[in-house]
């Protein structure tokens, strides 16, 4: 027996050994992990300390002369101001100095926004200071060498003058110019969207006539080029700088419309108008060219384009009649169109009165033929009280046609023929007897008496 319990007593301690091995070497595990945590904490802190406060160009570029090289930018550009200060003075001039700043504001980082285009959308860098003078010496070079055609520097130059005058009459110059220095590159799409975007920033600008010329001058280069050279609209174009990347068709629609809703009283308004209908008419969307014809009679009527527009949209009004199967609703509106050319351009040339002529005879046959064609529908289907109805209808209302003569004998032809059709299947219709009440009339007592008595 106490063999038995020594060798139990052993067996227990070498178990509760083992388990404090085993704890010790977990409690060592997590004090490890523990140590690794703190330190990455204290290493991100150590890290973004310096780019949270707005010192991360100097963290990086100096290496630990941070505040040496700060100091030094500072005294620099304090001493500039200085000297700003006393030329002013000089001049008479002091109600423009600004106020002192601090050493702050000349850490790196806060005075590299002269030179980066997108500076007004980041507010943590900060954009140059307000200053007319400065804007309008970069303004004068910028001048000088646009005369002298090096435009991607008068380009730059005017740029720099509009950052510093933001928001004013010359910032509204430099962008009309900076779009006059790709037009004159020859680098239309680029030069459209600058002429958009002066005339989204300032939508009465002085410049507006210009800047819709030159649009629209775009617009009809594009539209020439498709047509010398009809392209897909996916054709990608990576050499010529005078067209778009692709799209050569629908980037010129795009400039006429533009034209129009940038200055919808401009005398190019109804220009754009006319061009867009144009191009619609030739692709054979008659339907599209219809519309914008219609623009131009009903919302341009001093326009020089009005004939043309009378004329043009007979003829997309007539083309978009389909037959005799479909809506006819164009066919009238051509009809009225017609009558009413006569009467606003009564000094029309003969060759152009005798072509309406034939363009109305045109559609007076076609009118003709739809209601002929009913006629025929309900002929075959055995009603001939309906078909003797659009019969009379042709030979009445278009007796002057050739379709009157037909219809004359397709009304020979129904001579003695019942009004409706024989009853099908009588024995069971005649189960189902029709006793539907005519709303017309309604029942007082006994009597029975009209609604218009």
């Amino acid at each position: 027996m106490a063999m038995i319990r020594k060798q139990e007593c052993s067996s227990v301690e070498s178990y509760i050994r083992s388990r404090s091995r085993s704890r010790g070497k977990h409690w060592r595990e997590k004090m490890d992990h523990t140590k690794v945590l703190i330190f990455s904490c204290l290493s991100a802190v150590i890290f973004w300390i310096p780019l949270l406060s707005g010192c991360a160009t100097s963290a990086f570029s100096h290496h630990g002369n941070t505040k040496e090289s700060s100091a030094e930018i500072a005294k620099e550009v304090i001493a500039k101001e200085e000297i700003a200060k006393e030329e002013i003075a000089k001049e008479g001039d002091v109600t423009d100095v600004s106020a002192p700043k601090s050493t702050l504001d000349y850490i790196p980082g806060q005075h590299i926004a002269e030179n980066i285009p997108y500076v007004n959308t980041l507010p943590w860098i900060g954009a140059p200071d307000k200053n007319e003078k400065v804007a309008q010496a970069h303004f004068t070079e910028a001048e000088t060498q646009f005369s002298d055609k090096k435009y991607h520097e008068a380009r730059t130059s005017y740029e720099k003058a509009g950052n510093y005058a933001p928001d004013s009459a010359l910032h509204e110059d430099t962008l009309f110019m900076v779009a006059e220095t790709h037009f004159f590159e020859d680098n239309y799409p680029e030069a459209f969207e600058a002429y958009e975007n002066l005339l989204a920033n300032y939508k009465r600008s002085r410049h507006m006539d210009v800047a819709v010329a030159r649009q629209f001058a775009i617009g009809q280069y594009w539209q020439s080029r498709q047509q010398e050279n009809p392209e897909f609209i996916l054709t990608p174009n990576m050499i010529d700088k005078t067209r778009p990347f692709n799209d050569l068709q629908g980037s010129a629609l795009r400039a006429f419309e533009k034209v129009r809703l940038n200055h919808p009283t401009g005398s190019l308004a109804d220009d754009s108008l006319m061009a867009t209908a144009g191009v619609d008419f030739l692709r054979k969307h008659y339907q599209d060219a219809d519309y914008h014809y219609s623009l131009v009679r009903r919302e341009y009527p001093n326009s020089e384009h009005q004939y043309q527009a009378h004329l043009l949209g007979i003829q997309s009004k007539i083309r978009c009649y389909q037959g005799p199967r479909y809506d006819g609703t164009c066919l009238k509106e051509a009809k009225e169109l017609i009558k009413q050319t006569f009467r606003q351009f009564p000094k029309m040339s003969d060759e152009d009165r005798e072509r309406l002529q034939k363009l109305y005879s045109q559609v007076e046959t076609n009118l003709a033929m739809r209601d002929y064609e009913v006629g025929n529908f309900y002929a075959k289907k055995g009603y001939s009280n309906a078909a003797r109805l659009y019969y009379d209808r042709v030979i009445d209302g278009y007796s002057h046609t050739a379709v009157a003569a037909k219809a004359r004998e397709e009304l020979e032809n129904l001579q003695g023929k019942p009004n409706t059709p024989p009853q099908r299947l009588e024995f069971i219709s005649s189960m189902f007897p029709d006793v539907r009440e005519d709303p017309l009339f309604f029942t007082s007592g006994s009597e029975v008496e009209t609604g218009s008595q």
